[in-house]
């Protein structure tokens, strides 16, 4: 069973770390560098997009700072990629450590080489749910899923807009899918083998991972 408490962001443990929001994304990210054969990478969740600032602050004070020499960051969208972009690079200038202009670029200045993936493709609003939920969408599941939503709306249920991707694969998760037991997270899924990790929709993040 995962020790999830040993995923929170306390110091650096090695050359390589991905911060990333919560523990169901640090999952997520570890299954796959598992399967890219990235297993010789720290992983740690700051706890919410709010926290990026702080930890980043305290990472550069940290007792093991001098061992990092690449660091990669992952951060939902949400409303605007463009200003999660905005407010990651802050956070970094802040922190006085390299501050990449563009989602998925690395920045290297010679010690420290930083890289950022704004989900799910550097552009749209959204997050990893809607990665997710783009990787099954040529499969027969997402009629039912639609029809199980439509139903839920004409019955009454307000989903948000910015919800729907949430409400849509956690309908997917919630029977089981290829053998994995019902009700499972979206990193819970990943450990399982749930999604598809050769599918396109996971390339961008798959090459992203791979420059770290």
């Amino acid at each position: 069973m995962t020790n999830r408490r040993s995923f929170r962001f306390k110091d650096v443990t090695n050359e390589t770390l991905l911060l990333v929001e919560g523990i169901d994304d640090a999952l997520f990210f570890r299954a796959l560098l598992g399967h890219l054969g990235r297993t010789n990478i720290q992983v740690a969740y700051v706890g919410s997009w709010n926290q990026f600032r702080p930890v980043l602050m305290m990472l550069r004070k940290a007792p093991n700072f001098a061992l990092l020499r690449r660091l990669g960051i992952v951060r939902d969208a949400d409303l605007s990629a463009k200003s999660t972009l905005q407010s990651l690079s802050h956070a970094l200038t802040d922190a006085q450590l390299p501050s990449p202009h563009r989602p998925w670029e690395v920045l290297d200045e010679g010690r420290l080489a930083v890289s950022l993936a704004v989900l799910p493709d550097g552009s749209s609003p959204g997050n990893l749910e809607n990665l997710c939920l783009r990787s099954i969408g040529i499969k027969p599941e997402s009629a039912c899923i639609d029809q199980y939503i439509g139903c839920r709306e004409n019955a009454g249920a307000q989903i948000a807009d910015n919800r729907m991707a949430k409400s849509k694969i956690y309908s997917y998760l919630a029977v089981g899918n290829d053998g994995a037991k019902p009700g499972l997270r979206i990193g819970e899924a990943a450990e399982a083998g749930v999604w598809d990790w050769d599918n396109s929709e996971f390339r961008r993040v798959s090459d992203f991972l791979r420059n770290l």
